[in-house]
């Protein structure tokens, strides 16, 4: 019987799509797993899809053992692959700052293949392809580019006036300068200087035509001049511009200033803005802190890096990353410039680092941990590392495997760093089972401390309530950040007076459902950017014989396929029967479901409907609100021959009655994405048969949407007290050591970190506990602000407060022969803003001066700390703090 159901679904989908049952879908997942880990290569082409059609094909085939529920259910099916989610309005360009994972998944060409055969692409769209780049310079790394960089291309002196053109990064300068000639019709034989342009009105020469862009750190929106030779040999440009020599990036890069030039006056040393390459203001905040860091400061300005220079280590960037920032530094510390573009150290990161050598957003902790360990192993003093092995504490004391412990890393590292920002960990792991005690010394360059902070966030909502003539209310509620769907609508409860049972809640998105949730549904699957409705319903979530029905609002404009018309206003939840209920009554309580924004029209009149057809269901029909589809549905047979149409027995018709009533619109079943059709309903008096999961399209002429649907006094609706109100949450202001203290505190390792005891032979999830045994003279502290799930990202705003000087960290210290521990604060990188769409600075003490600056990229600042005795009180949200020792140095 399933089998017959399936096969009538496919005599209504659009062409090119496949339901026919276990065993095709069953191939589908097989053909695509055998071809999805498909790996990079270089010059291959991959395909971008909508993250949530994916998803859904994924339910549909059972690609994830663990989630095989809905394998072959109607209602999952995918229709028409539609990526018009992922560009811009009216547009064919994709949006900006789209993440991997979350808005779209990437495809090999092969498997594109496979699902354009089985699926199709939706009308007018076209497939969204990118070239797999290798964007290492050293070593490969391959990436997906994903962004074209778009350049503004303009010829002097009429430098305002520019050409937006994309290019890759693989592409080099010389494509570029032949797209120049090309715009501004420049002859071959002439010669032309090709200059950056910031905002300052700054140039910089771009000399070396051979390098990429990505080489030269060239970024959107970036001007780009060209500067046309004189026919006597001249050039337009004076050329009092002053020159400087760039040895890291291999070439000498000429730049003067239309105006005030960055460098043409003298400044204090140190007060040195760095300019934002595009993106980099992570870097920029990690380096304005370490140039602040007085050891550091000398050590690279004296030039005692170069007797250090460790070119042969195999761990190491052959100096690179030493020498390129050594003389970032030098020029920050000159005096001679206001700002200063890190174009060539990111260079050199980059090329180390490939992470780092796109120009999207990072984490500046990431940043500062390359930083730390590339120049450590650029400067490591030891030429080649002996191999030590590793002991055991075995019931030896604490001092003598510390100690032990400190040796031996020693004698393979031994750099500036370590002397400077390296200290110890005492991490002590118990077995549950047998006890079994294991006691290890780690070397560490910083504190990732975490934040004792309440687990709650806000969710804004809006409630759509059973009666028609009240608009929908938008409400803002607390809930716990790892709870589930119904810990919300009993918080929404308490606001609105409805039982949480009487509700559900789903994730509206272009007009129809994303997601319907279900109470134990995870609230991480909320993000802030969603649209959240709940829906009151008129008996309890899961009463038996109802079901929940999702109704979209469809206008049709052409019938060549199914693929015709567009969604329009918000879909909303009925609570219907499963049996009993005919076309006419279905008809009338959408209609009235409706009837606040719906305009007077000549229509045959339609009695209102009886609430009886809700609550007067047999109690004999299963409960089907929280059950998956019913696999002993009515007698569907095929339609062939003599036999009647699998869905004519259930009041359901592929085609309708084209002879019944003008209605306001026709009423189709459809799968959860409303581009695949199930089957028309039919007008004929037979009551309809619905199952567990039902989605339905109302579809509208043109004519009569425009006569009929209101739409603004559809998508009106009033704010409840709650949502006036910004925080609900009462501003937590935590204190350095209540984060010392859970860092130190016992924990039991989760299920995916399970530690393998030795004794027991198995993995299991002991405690751990960690202590601080020694500090470095130099103290780097992270607060751990971030945090990711499948589904969420998200960022810790709570405040720490924490001394500017005589931070004192003796009592954390377990060693019984410490050294002084007291530090003063010397550098602070923030992050401003939520995950994405974020931006770091520093604060920073100079060393000549003693006073503070907030740097902010290109900008410096003088800030007075004298009225600000905790960083708290400032406008910032901390992300790592640097503080050295008052008293003397660290030595173990």
């Amino acid at each position: 019987m399933l089998k017959a159901y399936f096969f009538a679904f496919k005599t209504d989908m659009a062409e090119g799509t496949t339901a026919s049952g276990m065993s095709e879908t069953t191939s589908e997942c097989s053909q695509i797993k055998d071809l999805i880990d498909h790996p990079l290569s270089d010059g291959d082409t991959w395909y971008l899809i909508d993250i949530h059609w994916f998803n859904l094909w994924k339910k549909y085939v059972g690609f994830d053992k663990w989630d095989c529920s809905n394998m072959g259910d109607p209602t999952c099916h995918p229709g028409n692959i539609d990526n018009s989610v992922l560009l811009k309005e009216n547009s064919k360009e994709l949006k900006e700052h789209l993440t991997e994972d979350i808005d779209f998944a990437m495809v090999p060409e092969p498997v594109w293949q496979l699902l354009i055969q089985w699926y199709q692409l939706a009308p007018e769209q076209e497939p969204i392809a990118r070239k797999v780049v290798d964007h290492g310079m050293l070593t490969s790394y391959l990436r997906v580019e994903i962004y074209l960089t778009e350049l503004k291309l303009a010829k002097y002196p009429e430098v305002e006036k520019t050409h937006l053109k994309k290019f890759s990064k693989r592409e080099t300068l010389e494509h570029v300068e032949k797209a120049l000639r090309d715009i501004f019709k420049i002859p071959e034989n002439t010669n032309i200087h090709l200059w950056t342009k910031s905002s300052n009105q700054t140039y910089e020469e771009l000399p070396m035509k051979k390098q990429s862009i990505q080489e030269l750190s060239l970024m959107s929106n970036q001007t780009l001049v060209a500067e046309v030779q004189n026919d006597d040999g001249t050039w337009p440009r004076k050329s009092s511009y002053s020159k400087r020599s760039n040895a890291v990036v291999g070439y000498s890069s000429n730049r003067y200033s239309d105006g005030d030039s960055s460098s043409s006056r003298s400044v204090q040393p140190g007060l040195c803005g760095l300019n934002n390459l595009g993106n980099t203001c992570f870097m920029n905040s990690v380096l304005q802190c370490m140039s602040n860091t007085p050891p550091i400061q000398r050590y690279f300005l004296e030039e005692r890096h170069w007797a250090e220079l460790n070119k042969e280590n195999p761990l190491g960037n052959q100096g690179e990353i030493a020498k390129a920032f050594a003389e970032l530094l030098k020029a920050m510390w000159s005096g001679h410039h206001h700002s200063f573009p890190p174009r060539a150290f990111k260079l050199q990161v980059g090329r180390f680092a490939p992470q780092f050598s796109e120009y999207q957003q990072h984490d500046s902790q990431e940043l500062l941990t390359f930083l730390l360990d590339g120049l450590h192993e650029d400067l490591n003093r030891i030429l080649k590392k002996p191999y030590i092995e590793l002991k055991d504490a075995d019931g030896r004391s604490d001092e003598e495997v510390a100690r032990e412990g400190w040796e031996n890393y020693r004698k393979r590292n031994d750099s500036v760093i370590v002397d400077l920002f390296h200290g110890m960990l005492k991490s002590t792991l118990v077995c549950p089972e047998c006890n079994k005690v294991s006691v290890t010394f780690d070397p560490t360059c910083y504190l990732s401390l975490p934040m004792p902070v309440k687990k709650e966030r806000p969710v804004e909502l809006y409630l759509a309530r059973l009666d028609p003539e009240v608009k929908a209310m938008r409400y803002r509620v607390i809930v716990p950040k790892m709870g589930t769907i119904l810990d919300l609508t009993e918080a929404l409860s308490k606001l609105c007076g409805i039982p949480a049972d009487h509700m559900i809640v789903a994730d509206v998105h272009q007009h129809k459902f994303h997601q319907v949730f279900t109470n134990e549904s995870s609230i991480s699957q909320i993000s802030e950017r969603d649209v959240i409705y709940a829906y009151e319903l008129r008996s309890k979530l899961g009463t038996p014989g109802t079901c929940c029905m999702s109704v979209y609002l469809k206008e049709v404009k052409t019938r060549n396929n199914y693929g015709y018309g567009s969604m329009f206003g918000v879909p909303f939840i009925l609570q219907v029967p499963r049996e009993g209920m005919d076309y006419d009554e279905l008809y009338r309580l959408i209609v009235a479901r409706m009837k606040r924004y719906l305009r007077t029209v000549n229509e045959d009149p339609v009695p209102p409907i009886s609430a009886d057809v809700i609550t007067n269901v047999p109690s004999s029909i299963p409960n089907s609100c929280e059950s998956e589809m019913d696999t002993e549905e009515a007698d569907l047979s095929l339609e062939n021959g003599n036999e009647a149409h699998p869905m004519e027995t259930n009041g359901i018709d592929p085609v309708a009655n084209q002879s019944q009533p003008k209605r306001l619109f026709t009423m189709d079943l459809v799968n959860v994405s409303g581009n695949s059709s199930l089957g028309k309903l039919k007008q004929n008096g037979k009551p309809i048969t619905l199952s567990a999961k039902n989605f339905l399209t109302c579809e509208w002429e043109p004519a009569v949407k425009e006569a009929s649907y209101d739409a603004e006094a559809a998508e009106d609706y009033n704010e409840d007290a709650s949502s006036q109100q910004k925080v609900n949450v009462k501003k937590q202001v935590l204190q350095l050591k209540e984060c010392l203290e859970v860092f130190t505190s016992v924990e039991r390792l989760g299920a995916d970190d399970a530690w393998y005891c030795p004794s027991c032979k198995n993995h299991v999830r002991a405690t751990k506990k960690f202590d601080l045994w020694s500090l470095p003279e130099v103290l780097v502290i992270h607060l751990k602000r971030f945090s990711y799930t499948r589904s969420l990202r998200d960022k810790l705003d709570t405040l720490v407060e924490f001394p500017t000087r005589g931070l004192n960290m003796a009592p954390y210290i377990i060693d019984p022969n410490p050294t002084d521990a007291v530090y003063d604060l010397i550098g602070v990188c923030n992050h401003y803003g939520g995950l994405g769409g974020g931006h770091y600075t520093a604060y920073a003490k100079n060393k000549d001066d003693g006073s503070w600056y907030y740097f902010d990229d290109s900008s410096v600042v003088s800030l007075n700390l004298a009225r600000t005795p905790s960083v708290r009180k400032l406008p910032m949200s901390c992300s790592i703090f640097v503080g050295t020792k008052i008293v003397g140095g660290w030595k173990m």
